[in-house]
This record gives C-alpha cells, sequence and structure tokens, in this order.
C-alpha cells in the first residue's frame, strides 16, 4: 500500500512539473532577440506627456510646435479645441495627421470618444468638436503624426 501511494505521488509530482500549464505559463518568456525585442517595446503604452495650459506654445519633434485652445471656456456640452502647428520659422505647417481622445480619467471606459481625427479648416487650423457630457475630471490625449507615424504624444487634463 505504501509502495503504491509513493509511485501515486511521483506520478503527480511529474505530472504538475511537466504540464501544459507549467511549459505555456511558468516558461522563462524573456527577449532573446532584436526583432522580439522591438515588437515588446511597439506593445508597450504609449506615453502622454502634460501639455501646458490653452494658449501656450508647446515644442515638439525638430523644430515644429503647436498651440491649441477651445473656442470657449470648457464645459458641459460641446466645445470646439483647435490646434495650429508652425515649423521652426514660425510658419503654419498643414501637412500633419491630428487626433485627440477626450474621456474621464476617473470613469475609465465610460465616456472615451476614442481617437478622433481633426478636420483642418482653410485657415490651416486643425478643429474637433468635444463633447464633455458631465462635471468631473477630464482628460484630452492629443496625437500628431507625420506620415502616420506618432511624432507628439500630449495630454491636457482639466475639470469641469
Amino acid at each position: 500500500m505504501i509502495q503504491i501511494m509513493k509511485y501515486f505521488f511521483l506520478i503527480t509530482l511529474f505530472a504538475i512539473a511537466f504540464s501544459p500549464w507549467q511549459l505555456t505559463y511558468g516558461a522563462d518568456h524573456s527577449v532573446k532577440d532584436s526583432k522580439s525585442a522591438n515588437a515588446a517595446v511597439a506593445s508597450q503604452k504609449p506615453v502622454f506627456i502634460p501639455m501646458p495650459d490653452p494658449g501656450k506654445k508647446v515644442p515638439f519633434g525638430n523644430g515644429w510646435s503647436l498651440i491649441y485652445g477651445f473656442d470657449k471656456r470648457p464645459k458641459l456640452g460641446t466645445v470646439i479645441m483647435k490646434v495650429e502647428i508652425f515649423d521652426n520659422t514660425g510658419k503654419k505647417d498643414t501637412s500633419f495627421q491630428v487626433k485627440a481622445d477626450a474621456g474621464m480619467p476617473s470613469m475609465r471606459g465610460a465616456h472615451e470618444t476614442g481617437d478622433q481625427a481633426f478636420t483642418l479648416s482653410k485657415k490651416g487650423d486643425y478643429l474637433l468638436p468635444i463633447n464633455l457630457v458631465m462635471p468631473g475630471d477630464w482628460e484630452i490625449k492629443l496625437t500628431v503624426m507625420k506620415n502616420g507615424n506618432p511624432i507628439f504624444l500630449g495630454r491636457y487634463n482639466f475639470d469641469l
């Protein structure tokens, strides 16, 4: 009887040590080559840097800058966000793609707009209506892209 129990114990121990769970989840998944390293970096969450208050110059990239603002002080309802982008000589540059995601950080997933593309006006301003649906803390995440590649990620937090 004791011999059978020892045999059963060894089989159980062996089954646990070499189970599919252990092989899948207990394995070492460290990055071993540059292709895997690049994929690991690409899968990381993007970091949106805090932007100064509206109306202030925000430098980015190779000499570009942007100034953002709203058609009125943000309050409940719809506000129009306006972004102007300038090159290093101060001339407006309309060769970018700009998008934003607005939401409430304290209620993630409840009020996010998802990435919405700005529309380029005849004056060379990037415009986007943003619907602010309730009082509380809000965050607008701004993404500026050149040729489809993100070159600036910024965020503006405010309270309604």
